[in-house]
């Protein structure tokens, strides 16, 4: 079943008498006295014309035959081509039915829906219509659980979110992840972004990792926990300590520890900056995916400095991140083409990774690991969107 508002009658039917020159659909006329009955009539008319019937404008007016499971995202640079190119892939024109979730497990184990599809990929081709766009996508999150309750903080532990974390959004996020309405947004990036798919963590985790025996672990920046569940069942004998700076994801990743009944994982809100609740030297493995290119070079350094101060001697520090482009032609198009050319405090439209800029210049991440002490610092290019990034402290 598809719901449609009048408004949306008057587009379909303005599409079809601007689009229809070979065909007589001088029958198809839209009610203006207009009720279920008058509307559902018109539909009727409209379908005995087969030229309408089998159109992609019926389709996508009715929200049938189309997913989105063909979009890959992030997968490869040539799939990311569809998404932000509206030539090499054809969207509805009219949004999928919304889903409805009544309760917090329901975002959790429900498949995601072609409605969910759209709304990220218009995302993407949101450029010159963005504040329309993010009423749009805000009105729809407003519909999801929030994850608002609990406190999830280290105990005796306060946690100090950062200006820049409620201030400039990453990926089009309204009020970012501090709103809980945006968990199962980002939960269903498993489908979009290479290593949030818990396969290929698990493949590189253990390319890289499989043959050490870390007794504990960190996973900063764990989101739903994707990192924190592998790394749970790579090394059952280890402690993992999963902490983020969003507290609704923190109360989403716990629901799904108890539904996956994995017990050897601590969920945490803290932030990467300051983790004074954990002591120093005591960690053998820290892992990050897609962390440090969501703030400003200086919070990136802090962070940085952390994961150092709280390795052991020979322990390694694992990330799954953006890539530092070292060619500086290629820095500047990776740069204008994350953040639509704004730096990430000033006014008007930013991409989806408005803090790119600050993470290729600024922080330069393969010198800044070096920089605190870190050796054998590798960068390993896996796609355009990302390289895994290893190093190990003395």
């Amino acid at each position: 079943m598809i719901h449609r508002s009048y408004e949306e009658f008057q587009k379909f039917d303005n599409m079809l008498h601007s689009r229809w020159v070979f065909d007589d659909i001088s029958d198809v006329v839209l009610p203006e006295d207009h009720n279920v009955e008058t509307l559902h009539e018109y539909l009727k008319v409209a379908a005995t014309h087969e030229s309408i019937l089998k159109s992609t404008e019926l389709s996508d007016f009715l929200g049938i035959n189309w997913s989105g499971s063909d979009l890959k995202f992030m997968e490869s640079l040539t799939e990311f081509m569809k998404v932000v190119i509206p030539t090499l892939y054809r969207s509805p024109e009219f949004p999928p039915e919304p889903p409805v979730f009544v309760n917090e497990l329901d975002t959790i184990t429900c498949e995601e829906t072609p409605f969910e599809v759209y709304v990220y990929l218009e995302a993407f081709r949101a450029r010159g219509h963005l504040d329309e766009y993010l009423k749009f996508f805000n009105d729809f999150l407003n519909t999801y659980p929030d994850f608002s309750e609990g406190d999830v903080a280290p105990p005796g532990h306060t946690v100090v979110i950062p200006p820049h974390f409620d201030q400039t959004y990453v990926h089009f996020l309204p009020g970012g992840y501090l709103n809980g309405h945006t968990v199962r947004m980002s939960y269903l990036g498993k489908s979009k972004f290479n290593f949030l798919h818990e396969d290929l963590i698990r493949e590189y985790l253990t390319k890289y990792h499989g043959n050490s025996q870390p007794k504990r672990i960190l996973d900063i920046g764990t989101g739903p926990g994707f990192s924190a569940f592998v790394l749970a069942e790579m090394f059952p004998e280890a402690e993992v300590i999963a902490v983020d700076l969003a507290a609704p994801y923190i109360r989403m990743a716990r629901q799904w520890q108890t539904l996956r009944n994995i017990t050897n994982i601590q969920f945490y809100q803290a932030n990467g900056e300051d983790m004074s609740f954990l002591e120093s030297g005591t960690f053998d493995l820290i892992n990050y995916a897609y962390v440090l290119h969501e703030m400003p070079a200086e919070n990136c350094r802090r962070m940085v400095n952390e994961m150092y101060r709280l390795l052991g001697s020979g322990g390694v520090m694992n990330g799954f991140e953006v890539p530092y482009v070292a060619d500086p032609v290629e820095r500047f198009f990776y740069i204008e083409s994350n953040t639509w050319g704004h730096h990430w405090d000033d006014e008007g439209e930013k991409g989806p990774e408005p803090y790119i800029e600050e993470y290729e210049l600024g922080a330069e991440l393969t010198n800044t690991l070096e920089q605190v002490g870190f050796v054998d610092v590798q960068q390993i290019e896996y796609t355009y969107f990302e390289s895994i990034f290893l190093a190990t402290k003395k």
